[in-house]
């Protein structure tokens, strides 16, 4: 019967051992946030020369799979932000800070060109917090979702008609309703509408300017191709 290693067999064994291989703090570093906002102010010029502060210093992170809810009573700038990160302020406001997205692009300095083409419904999708006055009073909402579906995602006809009615199903929206105007549909389904127009780009990050009723707090953010969407969700308090 053996019995316990000596002290010389046990140090021998140590030194033996297989070195452990120290980790790279770089190597295993997290991914950047899909939207990093530092010092956002936006103030408003108005005549006279004076200036109204609507947003002050707004600063935080949002990481991959995140939802960020910024709470507040109304008034107090929630979607005068969220229309800063988008490029979608009047022309007297003016804006101070950074907005960046992973990539690096800042959303307060990019100019319209590439707001219009690579941001807006592609990289950062918007939920308004009016969809009524979003939706285009002329036009049938099936419409509008095929529009978008061409812009945003390439598909022609005849598959346009089937993935209109996908996107809306993808809402919540049902599809009886796709061939009436917007003054034709109730407030809920309005914003339903406007949500199904909001995800076809599969943008990796979604601003909501209302945060969705319990009816539909189901909606899918996350793209189709991707593990888990980014939403920012603005509430009144």
């Amino acid at each position: 019967m053996s019995g316990s290693p000596t002290g010389a067999e046990a140090e021998s064994a140590v030194t033996e051992a297989e070195p452990v291989t120290a980790v790279d703090a770089d190597a295993v570093a997290a991914p950047p946030p899909v939207l990093s906002v530092r010092g956002l102010s936006v103030r408003f010029r108005m005549r006279g020369g004076a200036h109204v502060a609507a947003v002050t210093d707004a600063r935080f992170d949002l990481a991959a799979g995140e939802c960020l809810a910024l709470v507040g009573e109304s008034g107090c700038g929630k979607s005068v932000l969220a229309s800063a990160l988008l490029g979608l302020l009047p022309e007297n406001a003016q804006t101070a800070g950074a907005a960046l997205l992973g990539d690096g692009t800042d959303l307060l300095t990019a100019d319209e060109r590439t707001l219009a083409r690579t941001v807006r419904g592609r990289r950062v999708g918007l939920v308004p917090q009016s969809p009524a006055a979003h939706l285009t009073p002329v036009r049938t909402v099936r419409s509008q979702l095929e529009e978008t579906l061409r812009e945003l995602t390439g598909v022609r006809r005849p598959a346009l008609r089937e993935a209109a009615e996908a996107a809306a199903e993808r809402a919540a929206f049902p599809v009886g309703h796709l061939d009436r105007y917007p003054h034709e549909l109730s407030g809920g389904l309005a914003q339903r509408a406007a949500t199904a127009l909001a995800l076809i780009g599969d943008a990796p990050l979604l601003l909501a300017d209302e945060p969705p009723p319990a009816s539909t707090a189901s909606w899918s953010t996350a793209p189709s191709t991707n593990c888990g969407g980014t939403s920012v969700t603005t509430a009144r308090c």
